[in-house]
């Protein structure tokens, strides 16, 4: 193992409190999460004074004042609660089975064809938005099993960990190393997989930049939209959206109809344009205390961007790239 990622004494206390909370979580009626979670993130909105300070400057950035301070307040501490929920349901998931999953949600859209052809490939998209966990695990009994891409931590030990809940309904794990060629072989195969899209990347990694919120640039992956251009997958938006009874709804929208020969910027816009409009409808079920805009073009005079924003070289060419073949 390398030397900087062995595990440190640090690294052993750390996993030994999370493998004891998840074994505590998983014994844990599943009616106490939701009181559990808004408890956590209440505590957590209070003490985490960077992320409540991020969420706020991320709430001023996509809404400016047609919200106020009031509100985004609220949304922001909604959106701590949410995120704290989402995390104890993924930790509790190993009691998930199909009966349970047909008691707690209810789906929309699974009988569309694109999802229905075993012989076409499909990739489920969605944002870090409300149980997006559950969109995926649901999918093993909905379709059939699919891949999960290993995560990799800072603490090494703490990873296998979030892998084993990824996968208790049935998802295979594959490692990071050459992943978008396992994925790529997985759909040539009529397979699929579920994955997130709204993390905000480096412009030196393969990336592309969409609009957000009416005019926010921000550097987002492109591999869905790779993926699907050289296996003829569809690709599928859905969002999780929370009932009161404590259950969900699935939605899985209908499938992208991309015109032939569309860049990837086109498609990953595409995709977001999708799910922003369930972002405003629900705010608080979005992880506001990500960083989403950590880059900002140098010539901007909104004053929109985030305090953290940075201005970078990378950025701007990659900018003047999207905005030759827009």
């Amino acid at each position: 193992m390398a030397e900087e990622t062995k595990p440190r004494f640090r690294h052993w206390l750390e996993y030994a409190g999370l493998s004891s909370a998840a074994w505590i979580i998983r014994h844990l009626p599943y009616d106490s999460l939701r009181r559990l979670a808004a408890v956590s993130g209440a505590l957590m909105y209070l003490v985490d004074k960077h992320r409540r300070e991020v969420s706020l400057a991320n709430l001023e950035a996509a809404f400016g004042d047609t919200l106020s301070l009031k509100e985004k307040k609220r949304i922001a501490r909604q959106s701590f609660a949410t995120f704290a929920r989402t995390m104890l349901e993924l930790f509790w998931s190993p009691n998930l089975t199909q009966q349970k999953l047909d008691e707690l949600t209810t789906t929309e859209g699974l009988d569309q064809p694109a999802i229905t052809d075993p012989d076409r490939p499909v990739i489920l998209i969605c944002l870090h938005a409300s149980n997006f966990e559950w969109l995926s695990q649901d999918t093993t009994y909905r379709i059939g099993n699919g891949i999960v891409v290993a995560q990799k931590l800072k603490n090494p030990l703490l990873g296998p960990i979030f892998d084993r809940m990824r996968s208790s309904t049935g998802h295979t794990i594959i490692p990071q190393e050459r992943a978008m060629l396992r994925m790529l072989k997985h759909l040539k195969k009529g397979g699929y997989f579920n994955m997130v899209v709204d993390l905000n990347l480096d412009p030196r990694e393969p990336s592309v930049i969409i609009d957000q919120f009416g005019g926010l640039k921000t550097c987002v992956t492109q591999m869905h939209a790779a993926l699907a251009g050289r296996s003829g997958a569809r690709i599928i938006p859905a969002e999780c959206i929370p009932l009161p009874d404590g259950g969900y709804r699935l939605i899985y929208h209908p499938a992208l109809e991309v015109p032939e020969g569309s860049s990837a910027q086109t498609v990953a816009q595409m995709c977001w344009d999708v799910l922003e409009p369930g972002i405003r409808r629900r705010p608080e079920l979005w992880l506001w205390s990500y960083k989403h805009w950590r880059f900002r073009p140098s010539g901007d005079c909104s004053g929109r961007y985030p305090f953290y924003s940075n201005i970078a070289k990378r950025f701007d060419r990659l900018l003047k790239v999207s905005n030759s073949r827009g």
